[in-house]
């Protein structure tokens, strides 16, 4: 079996799966708090849903060196750490979650290949939260819409040009789904000056 989806069922507990081939899995729409014991990662996994359950942090979602893909909106996830062993991510989906702080250490290495990061409507205040994503050495995509920081700005040329300013990730060609132009670049170069 390659596909498996228990969306939409009243589970409260991840359990272990003896599923060796298995590469998508949906757990959505449940009520799903943690993983139980048994659950140790998965080895070839390449997506995995899980929107609106109620995981508080990213430990369940480790140890899947294949994963690709990982939808986790409208859960209640504080944190980034704790996913360890996801070298193949590219996709990480975190809107609706209560994400304020960047940690210092550990998110670039736990993330060397995401590509996209979606982090709408979390807690997300400061800039310097911002800057430390932008460190992530192979992202193109991020969106912090609707996070306090991003309503903080009168337009979002000038959030943009902010972003740009302050060690610019040349990587980056899509912020708050607002494509990164080389006019962008120009306005960001006169407002660091």
């Amino acid at each position: 079996m390659k596909y498996l989806d228990l969306s939409s069922n009243k589970f409260n507990e991840m359990c272990a799966l003896k599923c060796p081939r298995l590469e998508y899995l949906d757990i959505s729409h449940n009520r799903i708090e943690k993983a139980s014991e048994g659950w140790q990662g998965h080895p070839n996994l390449k997506i995995f849903k899980s929107i609106e359950n109620k995981f508080r942090n990213m430990k369940p979602f480790k140890d899947m060196p294949k994963l690709q893909e990982l939808y986790l909106a409208n859960n209640i996830i504080g944190t980034l750490l704790g996913c360890d062993g996801l070298i193949s991510l590219k996709k990480l989906h975190l809107r609706h979650n209560s994400i304020k702080q960047i940690e210092e250490e550990g998110v670039v290495e736990q993330f060397p290949a995401l590509e996209y990061l979606n982090l709408r409507t979390n807690k997300i205040a400061a800039m310097t939260e911002v800057y430390k994503l932008l460190q992530l050495p192979s992202l193109t995509s991020l969106n912090i819409l609707n996070c306090p920081v991003e309503l903080g700005y009168s337009s979002m040329t000038v959030l943009i040009c902010q972003v740009l300013s302050h060690k610019p990730n040349p990587k980056i060609t899509t912020f708050c789904k607002q494509p990164i132009t080389d006019t962008n670049r120009l306005y960001a170069t006169y407002y660091a000056e």
